[in-house]
């Protein structure tokens, strides 16, 4: 993603003040033995929200090349070498390639799920664009089946959750002038599909699972509120409500919410239990026009802020001392944010540095620009002390 792109998402994202990144590599995972006894008890696997990366062995990518098709990549975290999964050796064009796919016009993400993967194409409500649609494959692109193909006026957007048997998509349509929603769960032996229906109608995202439920985002009017959906039976339990602009992360066992205005991070546990507050100094001596809780680790909180026009991040630890990261994506274009890709055991996954080249589309689709990263390994200590102790 280019340096100018990424500071419109995250300004749009700080606006709606209610969005959080999708899939931190800094959001710890809840863990099966955190669920609560009615969650542990049940035949089914816990649900986990699905991400890019295997942190036991590397980062799956897709990267664009001449003619708008995509080329899946892996980077291994022992080596941290970057390359595409053809095992032919070819020039990634052809249709018998394992590692290309083809673009229709829709954006396309890869999610790593044990043994395979799920290539998820999230169509676009306008005419003319791809269909969305999920497909599955083995880790090198290969034997892909078809699980699913939506409507044309249907789009995925939110990251799909899985308990090792189903996925489960925030599937969202424009009917009538209105965004609707339903939550659709699809067997990824079968392609059998389930829907539910009734979820609130305005800015739905996944934000984690904990055990049988999924941690839902949503907002209407100036209000922000997160709750529990239980995929099971489709009853909803209510987690936290606030004014905007406000926003959370899944962290482990519990929802951490950032309250801009105070700079407090509250702590509510999912399976219930006393609240907590951290007093911050996020606000003190500096003016944030926009701030949004963007991970949360044993290591502290990550914010995301914009001072007098300029974006950093904010590391806050345990005890809420903030301090300016000065670890940074660097490139031809100037320097942006660290860009924290995957995690890895004990460490994480950083864009050290990029390059931007520009591709061409089909047609009259014109050139857009593809941004390639140099990677490096960052321990996890090193991340929130603000270290440059890159591992290359």
């Amino acid at each position: 993603m280019k340096p100018s792109l990424w500071i419109c998402l995250f300004l749009s994202g700080v606006l709606l003040a209610a969005c959080t990144r999708q899939n931190s590599p800094l959001v710890i995972a809840a863990s099966a033995a955190s669920a609560p006894e009615s969650c542990a008890a049940a035949p089914e696997e816990a649900l986990t929200v699905l991400t890019q990366w295997d942190a036991a062995s590397g980062y799956y990518y897709l990267a664009r090349q001449n003619g708008g098709d995509f080329v899946l990549h892996f980077v291994d975290y022992a080596t941290l070498e970057d390359s595409a999964v053809c095992s032919a050796g070819c020039d990634h064009t052809g249709e018998g390639c394992t590692a290309r796919l083809a673009w229709d016009g829709c954006d396309i993400r890869v999610y790593a799920a044990r043994d395979r993967l799920f290539v998820v194409y999230g169509g676009e409500a306008k005419e003319q664009a791809g269909t969305a649609r999920v497909i599955s494959c083995e880790r090198d692109g290969s034997h892909r089946q078809e699980l699913a193909r939506f409507g044309a006026s249907d789009f995925i957007d939110s990251a799909p959750a899985w308990d090792g048997e189903r996925l489960y998509l925030l599937v969202s349509a424009y009917e009538e002038g209105e965004t609707r929603r339903r939550l659709v769960s699809l067997d990824a032996a079968t392609g059998e599909q389930k829907e539910q229906t009734g979820l609130p109608p305005l800015d739905t995202a996944v934000e984690g699972a904990f055990g049988r439920e999924l941690v839902l985002r949503f907002g209407e009017g100036t209000q922000a509120g997160w709750d529990l959906w239980n995929v099971d039976d489709g009853s909803w339990r209510e987690l936290v409500r606030r004014e905007r602009p406000v926003s959370a992360v899944c962290a482990g066992d519990a929802l951490c919410l950032l309250e801009n205005g105070t700079g407090s991070i509250l702590r509510l546990p999912l399976a219930g239990g006393e609240e907590t507050t951290l007093a911050t100094d996020l606000n003190q001596g500096r003016s944030l026009a926009q701030a949004q809780l963007t991970a949360a680790g044993d290591g502290g909180f990550l914010v995301r802020g914009e001072e007098n026009g300029e974006f950093d991040n904010y590391l806050i630890d345990p005890q809420g001392h903030t301090v300016k990261q000065t670890l940074a994506t660097t490139g031809e274009l100037g320097g942006f944010p660290l860009e924290v890709l995957a995690e890895a055991e004990g460490a994480y996954l950083v864009a050290k540095e990029y390059s931007v080249q520009q591709v061409e589309l089909p047609e009259d689709e014109g050139m857009v620009d593809e941004t390639r990263y140099t990677f490096a390994l960052l321990p996890k200590e090193d991340f929130w002390a603000d270290r440059a102790n890159y591992k290359n």
